[in-house]
């Protein structure tokens, strides 16, 4: 019976990430995910979503001072944008079989 709640008890431990120093030590620009850790994917679909929304604003327009703007084009777009977000959705994506695996996990341990 104490093993049982031993196991438990390191499970519960393991459930909530603890802030480990390599994340505490990221630098300022680095935005932070819904978790709260630093994440560069993040980071990776602001940026380029800003980007993305200048380019676009400037193309309404033939010339902003002396800054000309280009005609602009949804396939350089869409070819900027689809592996950011590629890469933001899969790393969603396994982040939430993991939890889901470790959920089936903990509720075998219960049983």
């Amino acid at each position: 019976m104490s093993k049982i709640s031993n196991v438990k008890s390191n499970v519960s431990k393991a459930e909530a990430p603890k802030k480990t120093d390599s994340d505490q030590k990221k630098p300022w620009y680095i935005l932070k995910d819904s978790r709260g850790f630093g994440s560069i994917t993040v980071t990776l679909v602001l940026i380029s979503f800003w980007v993305t929304t200048a380019a676009y604003i400037g193309s309404m327009f033939e010339r902003i001072g002396g800054v000309e703007f280009k005609e602009f084009d949804p396939a350089a777009v869409s070819a900027y944008l689809i592996p950011i977000l590629s890469l933001y959705f899969g790393r969603k994506w396994t982040d939430l079989k993991i939890t889901q695996k470790q959920g089936e996990k903990n509720e075998n341990i219960d049983q």
